[in-house]
């Protein structure tokens, strides 16, 4: 049985990995460097929080993230003295067909791994973590839809964290799913308008 100490330190992880990655995406819209040691540190304790709470696949979302984000924070250091260019554009196609059939394939494949362990929502988690590297590639490669990903994948988050009893991450994920939005009036508002099909 859970002791009032331990509710205490879950809950103060929790707080803590989703203040910093509120924190993370209000700089990353605003282009500062400081998102990337900000998230870096928000993954890591969220790393900790899905071991616990038995979503491995979110888990491993996590550790993906943390390295993206030492490279995101190396490339952006590099290039602070070059004039940056603005090159959102909308996906291709093809990219996006591509994109949708690589979720259709790894979610099934993520949840049939994840059941071998004591994850009680295999394929939700593996939905999640299909999701988190398709978002992360788009984001990658600026396509402006990334946001509606975004917003599809931190509104399904919301639902597999309820179930799990991570309250202060439900709130947290409903906080980004509002971000999402938000980054997706930004970059349309800076988009230069080209045909990229």
């Amino acid at each position: 049985m859970k002791t009032v100490t331990d509710w205490v330190i879950n809950n103060y992880i929790e707080l803590t990995g989703s203040v910093l990655g509120i924190a993370y995406v209000l700089l990353a819209i605003k282009q500062n460097i400081w998102c990337w040691p900000v998230g870096i540190i928000s993954v890591a304790f969220y790393i900790i929080i899905f071991f616990f709470a038995n979503l491995y696949g979110d888990m491993l979302l996590q550790v993906f993230y943390l390295i993206m984000g030492f490279y995101g924070w190396y490339a952006w250091y590099h290039n602070t003295h070059k004039t940056a260019e603005t090159n959102i554009v909308k996906i291709r196609t093809l990219h996006l067909y591509l994109m949708l059939l690589s979720v259709a394939l790894m979610t099934p494949a993520f949840g049939f791994l994840l059941s071998y362990t004591n994850d009680t929502i295999p394929y939700w988690d593996g939905f999640t973590t299909a999701l988190g590297l398709a978002g992360t590639w788009m984001t990658a490669r600026k396509y402006i839809e990334n946001w509606l990903l975004w917003i599809f994948a931190n509104a399904v988050c919301v639902g597999v964290f309820y179930h799990k009893g991570l309250y202060p991450t439900v709130v947290y994920y409903i906080i980004m799913t509002v971000l999402a939005y938000k980054g997706y009036l930004t970059w349309k508002k800076e988009m230069i308008p080209i045909k990229n099909d």
